[in-house]
């Protein structure tokens, strides 16, 4: 089984990556859908009690090449 490395990513890095190869639990997973669904103002009122995985979300969504770099920072290089 191929393994993730998580030691070196931020809350909300660690957020997406779990997110991404469906390891969160529950909650989580509730959470980046409601995420995903939010428009901007609702999308703030989450960033409140949620702030990390929000910030993941976003750096995931509008910044260039994030994700890429996010696979080699935490060893996943499967493709």
């Amino acid at each position: 089984m191929k393994k993730i490395n998580l030691e070196e990513l931020s809350k909300g890095e660690e957020f997406i990556v779990k997110w991404q190869f469906r390891l969160l639990g529950d909650f989580k997973k509730a959470l980046a859908e409601c995420i995903m669904r939010a428009d901007d103002g609702n999308l703030a009122r989450l960033e409140h009690g949620f702030p990390d995985e929000v910030k993941g979300y976003l750096d995931y969504t509008k910044i260039p090449g994030w994700w890429e770099e996010i696979k080699k920072k935490a060893d996943i290089d499967w493709d």
